[in-house]
């Protein structure tokens, strides 16, 4: 897995555990729900001033979308 498919598998875990549409979290990050949904599946390699909105509207922190050393184990 790639680290943009981990990345948007992470995203895509924290919004449905927080129980928030892809438009909820359009409109609190200002990214389009298009783009979020492309992030989500791995299609779109986010940049890191793309990801910020998304890591504050969920309320998370960076480590919890950035693989560790026992996930690249699991592959």
């Amino acid at each position: 897995m790639s680290i943009t498919e981990f990345v948007g598998k992470k995203i895509r875990y924290y919004r449905k555990n927080k129980r928030k549409t892809l438009e909820e979290l359009s409109s609190v990050s200002g990214l389009t729900v298009n783009y979020l949904s492309m992030i989500e599946k791995g299609q779109a390699n986010a940049t890191l001033m793309k990801l910020e909105p998304i890591i504050y509207a969920l309320e998370i922190n960076w480590t919890d979308i950035i693989p560790r050393k026992h996930d690249e184990e699991k592959k």
